[in-house]
């Protein structure tokens, strides 16, 4: 079927009381989690999935879509109202959104944040349902050596994009290779890595896995450094209207914002973080009101939060046509599909319509429902960012050892959540990088069943994994990047440092 059958289709298999009824508990759920300072999407996602332990797969995965969205819009509630990010994404939202609050405009500020959001991720879920099927049509020509090259050539350029230096990504990467392996070989049967412990030999749990290396390990890093609940306060219903001058200023802002974001969501790494910044910089060049810029210019606020959603909303055209995560919250989703017993890829769309175009119709339909729910609910929102870390995060806490135990009865699965937990903490002390680790152990499997067959389809002729053409093609990619990567990230990080300290000395002048 064409993408717009297909979406049609998708809309009248999204379109149930069930369905809607996920869709409004991931929104409520996602921006709710996503306002506890500190959390972010990643670490809210790998907590609330076990709540989608109790649905079946497509119903489970509009509940993970939709905290997904709502996650990120939390985040820059956070970012406008506190000064405190909820994620990498968010900090940009901070640059503009809390000069306007401080200068009185908190309520406008949110509520072009929810449009912004609201057209970044609708005009994308559009051009997705119309190239997510070719995409995955192509990829179905693909081979052992092909797939082979994608896995471990994406593992190297995630790892090397996402983990700073070289050790500090590469490390993380192999630790989580090994927890990926450890456990029974699914040919040979023998136990692997598991050192004599009989719960081990079924493997780590891919849920205790995300929860204790992200979900606990945030947990964790706030308890410990003891951070307070800052005040915030109320805001009117009239506060939250913007004004036709704010709508005028950041009309385009929207439009460029979007376009920015899905075309960077498609590339591997911190696509959604680059896309703001890049949206940020774009906007304080052309934007309408740009002589504002650091003192609440709404441009600078509109085009990133549409940047921030398009990219999320791109960045799963890889998930779902491929079966690759490129960001640590999509690798939470792929383990939500791994819970469901789906495997996103090529033949999804094929073997799978059900799901493939219900899930991307309830990515249009969470975008109408976070729109309506926060533009009338971000007094509710703000009261929420009054509760205190000692009531909040014990129930947290309960809802991830309760999710984990669950997913497999097994206090093996506690143990090995709360381990990872205690060695996330000190490996983001020593900054080292958590999404490494995931990404391994969710994609080293994939790499060694594709190594396997091309072996075997050639016979164990190591040179079959270079010699076809796409494959070659892949590596010599993949060469560039890790080559190239030093000298762009220098060049970036010039930039975006002389960018901070502008804006940080225009924030808080010298007295």
């Amino acid at each position: 079927m064409n993408p717009w059958d297909g979406l049609l289709y998708g809309l009248s298999v999204a379109f149930t009381v069930e369905h809607l009824i996920a869709a409004l508990i991931g929104a409520l759920l996602g921006t709710v989690m996503g306002l506890v300072p500190g959390i972010g999407p990643v670490s809210g996602a790998a907590i609330l999935l076990p709540l989608t332990y109790v649905f079946d797969p497509l119903t489970g995965m509009i509940v993970i879509a939709g905290m997904f969205y709502g996650i990120m819009y939390g985040g820059s509630t956070t970012s406008i109202l506190l000064n405190i990010p909820g994620d990498a994404p968010s900090v940009v939202s901070a640059f503009e959104g809390y000069p306007l609050a401080q200068s009185g405009r908190a309520g406008p500020a949110l509520g072009i944040t929810a449009i912004a959001s609201f057209i970044g991720g609708t005009g994308s879920v559009i051009v997705l349902s119309m190239v997510a099927a070719p995409v995955a049509q192509v990829a179905i020509v693909f081979g052992s050596a092909e797939y082979f090259a994608l896995t471990l050539g994406g593992l190297l350029v995630l790892a090397r994009i996402m983990g700073g230096s070289l050790t500090a990504g590469l490390l993380p990467l192999a630790f989580g290779l090994l927890l990926g392996v450890l456990g029974e070989d699914a040919i040979s049967g023998d136990a692997r890595f598991t050192f004599g412990v009989r719960e081990a030999y079924q493997g780590v749990s891919i849920v205790a896995l995300a929860v204790g290396l992200f979900g606990l390990t945030e947990i964790l890093r706030i308890i410990i450094q003891k951070g307070s609940t800052p005040y915030v306060g109320s805001l009117g219903w009239r506060q939250l209207i913007p004004t036709t001058s704010d709508m005028r200023n950041s009309a385009g802002s929207w439009f460029r914002g979007s376009g920015i974001g899905f075309g960077l969501g498609l590339l591997p790494g911190p696509s959604i973080s680059l896309a703001t910044l890049l949206s940020y910089r774009t906007e304080s060049m052309v934007g309408r009101d740009r002589h504002k810029f650091g003192k609440g210019a709404v441009s600078g606020l509109a085009g990133p939060e549409s940047a921030n959603n398009a990219a999320a909303t791109s960045s799963m055209i890889p998930l779902l046509a491929l079966g690759l995560p490129f960001s640590a919250t999509l690798a939470v989703m792929l383990v939500a599909m791994q819970v469901h017993g789906i495997q996103p890829g090529p033949q999804l769309v094929t073997t799978n319509p059900d799901l493939f175009w219900g899930l991307i119709a309830s990515l249009l339909i969470g975008n109408v429902m976070l729109l309506v729910l926060n533009v009338n609910l971000i007094r509710v929102w703000v009261a929420v960012l009054r509760v205190p870390n000692w009531a909040l995060l014990p129930s947290v806490v309960a809802l991830c050892w309760a999710g984990v135990y669950t997913f497999r009865l097994s206090w093996f699965d506690l143990a090995v959540a709360a381990a990872l937990a205690v060695i996330g903490f000190f490996m983001v002390r020593y900054n080292f990088q958590l999404v490494p680790v995931l990404l391994g152990a969710l994609i080293g499997p994939l790499v060694e069943r594709h190594f396997r067959q091309g072996l075997t389809a050639a016979n164990g002729d190591l040179t079959y994994f270079i010699t076809q053409p796409i494959a070659a093609g892949i590596w010599i990619a993949v060469l560039l990047v890790i080559v190239a990567l030093p000298i762009v990230r220098w060049f970036l990080g010039r930039r975006r440092k002389a960018s901070l300290v502008t804006t940080a000395n225009e924030h808080h002048p010298s007295v």
